[in-house]
This record gives C-alpha cells, sequence and structure tokens, in this order.
C-alpha cells in the first residue's frame, strides 16, 4: 500500500502543549512519519480540552491554529492546508501531506453562532459537536441527552457555512438528532462497531446504515476499549491480538457499506496499541486484511479512496 486518508488525529492540540515540530516529533502522527505513502492526508482535529472554559478553549483554538499554519507555512513542499476540493485535489497530485482541520468538541462556541464563522475563518472544515458529558451544543456518549435548540442551530449553519458535522462522541439521541435534520452528508470520523464491542461510543449497524445513506462516511479508530473488552484501555502488549480486533471491525462494517468506510486512528488521542503506535505502522494493518482474504482493492478503499471521494464530494 501507498497511500492513506485517516479522519482522526490529536496531535496539533499534543504538540502545541509539548512545543514540539508538526513536521518531526516524538508523537503518533508528522510529517515525517508519512514518507513513505505517495498519497497521504491527515484530518488533524484540534480538542476542546474539557478540563478548560469554554472561552478557554476558544483562546487555545486560535493559537494552536496559528502555530499550525505558521509551521506549514515554512514547509509548502511537504504539507498543505486544503479548505476546498481543488486544494485537496492540488496538494495529492503533488504528492503532499493534505492537512484539514477539524474542532472536536463544539463547545468552544459558547453559544455564540459567530464562532462557527470564525472558525471557519481559520480553516476548519470538520466539527466533532461533542465530546465528554454536557455543552451547549449537545449530551455526548456519556449522557442520554441530545441537541440543545444552540446545537440544532449549529447543524444548520454548518451545512450552511460548509462544515462537516461528525457525529463520534454524541449520545445515541445526538445522533438521531442530527440525522433528523441533516440536509446534507455528516460522518463518524473514529466510531467502531457496538455490535462487535457495547461501548457507549461505538455505534450501532442501523446508525452506520443511516450515516451511509445519508453520503456520509465511517472512520475506524484504535482506542482499545473500543475495539474488544479484552483490550485495556491502557497500553496493549499483543500485537496479533490489536490487528485481530481492528481487522474484525473493518470486516465488519465493510460488509455493511463497503464503499464508506475508512480509517479515523484516533492517534496521539489514545495509548498505543502494540504494533500499531504510530501512522507509519498503518501498513502493518493492510497486510493483516489482505492476510485475512480482503481484496487488495478493497484495502485501498478503506485505506484512501474512500475517505478521498467523499471530501472531493464534500470540501
Amino acid at each position: 500500500m501507498s497511500q492513506i486518508f485517516d479522519l482522526h488525529c490529536d496531535t496539533v492540540s499534543e504538540i502545541y502543549k509539548s512545543k514540539e515540530s508538526l513536521l518531526s516529533n516524538t508523537r503518533a502522527v508528522s510529517v515525517d512519519k508519512f514518507s513513505a505513502f505517495d498519497k497521504k492526508a491527515q484530518i488533524f482535529a484540534v480538542w476542546s480540552d474539557n478540563e478548560k472554559t469554554e472561552d478557554e478553549a476558544f483562546v487555545t483554538f486560535q493559537h494552536t491554529v496559528t502555530e499550525m499554519r505558521s509551521q506549514i507555512d515554512e514547509n509548502p513542499s511537504l504539507i498543505s492546508l486544503c479548505t476546498s476540493k481543488d486544494e485537496l485535489e492540488e496538494a495529492q497530485n503533488e504528492g503532499k501531506l493534505s492537512a484539514i482541520l477539524a474542532v472536536e468538541d463544539a463547545k468552544l462556541l459558547a453559544g455564540d453562532l459567530s464562532r462557527l464563522e470564525r472558525i471557519y475563518e481559520f480553516g476548519v472544515r470538520v466539527l466533532t459537536l461533542g465530546w465528554k458529558g454536557h455543552s451547549c451544543v449537545c449530551g455526548s456518549y456519556d449522557t442520554d441527552d441530545g441537541l440543545t435548540d444552540f446545537g440544532f442551530e449549529v447543524l444548520k449553519e454548518c451545512e450552511n457555512l460548509g462544515i462537516i458535522v461528525d457525529v463520534s462522541h454524541l449520545s445515541e439521541k445526538g445522533f438521531w438528532d442530527v440525522a433528523g435534520k441533516a440536509r446534507k452528508p455528516f460522518i463518524a470520523s473514529h466510531s467502531n462497531s457496538h455490535i462487535l464491542c457495547d461501548h457507549r461510543r461505538n455505534i450501532t449497524d442501523v446508525q452506520l446504515r443511516t450515516i451511509v445513506s445519508a453520503g456520509g462516511i465511517c472512520g475506524i479508530n484504535l482506542v482499545g476499549k473500543h475495539l474488544a473488552k479484552r483490550l485495556p484501555g491502557e497500553k496493549a502488549l499483543d500485537p496479533a491480538e490489536v490487528l485481530d480486533a481492528v481487522c474484525s471491525h473493518i470486516e465488519h462494517f465493510s460488509s455493511i457499506a463497503p464503499d464508506s468506510i475508512c480509517l479515523g486512528l484516533d492517534l496521539d488521542g489514545t495509548e498505543p496499541l502494540a504494533g500499531l503506535e504510530s501512522v507509519d505502522k498503518a501498513p502493518m494493518l493492510f497486510e493483516a486484511l489482505t492476510n485475512r482474504g480482503m481484496d487488495e482493492k478493497q484495502a485501498d478503499n478503506i485505506f484512501y479512496n474512500n475517505a478521498y471521494n467523499f471530501f472531493l464530494k464534500n470540501l
């Protein structure tokens, strides 16, 4: 395999705190770790830290993105921030890493719809509505609450602006609130199969079919407790067990929606799993899938084409 499109990582938030470089760092994702891939794209999420207030999270977002964009500007031959399908296509044709900007947890909007336009101006094109607990926008997976009145306004304005709504982390009620009102495709950037592991962060087959029927896609993540009860939340030590669990989730969802399943690895946002500790280890997962009988063309679709085709249509 020589191409990868990952729907979610938390790297830019982590390197902003540690003052490391996006180009090369000690994290799971960096520009140099994509060097073996001919075509590569990464959605970089800025996390609204739940220990910060709404206003603090908004200020941190601005500082984080300013630093990220500065580093991208310093390395224009290697990485490009893509805010449109034309920019994405151009960067991929030139062999650059395409960076798409996301926000994880819309609490930083603080009930102010003008902030949504502001983050769009900063380059955000994907918005994960929740993360944990309650916010001005929604209840997350650990609650039974859906979108707030303001949350419905956010959904509508995202579609008006051209920000793709991400339902990963939402409560089940929140999911159906989005599904019932969405006029454009929405995604689950990093959500696994509930039927294989009944964690509340995972989604059901019915939810997956709903995402797909709306034109969306779903990314499989590398969070141990979302993959299997036998995998700990901390570092998993058995690479074969890790690969087996990830492959099972990919295979199950692909049996339902083969053209809509992608990678949403959640690197730098969770404890590393043995054998898949960083993005440059992704070929191990590709090899495991094909060894289990998956056609290489289908594996290529999961690793790159499904996500790329979606963003060409929706970015």
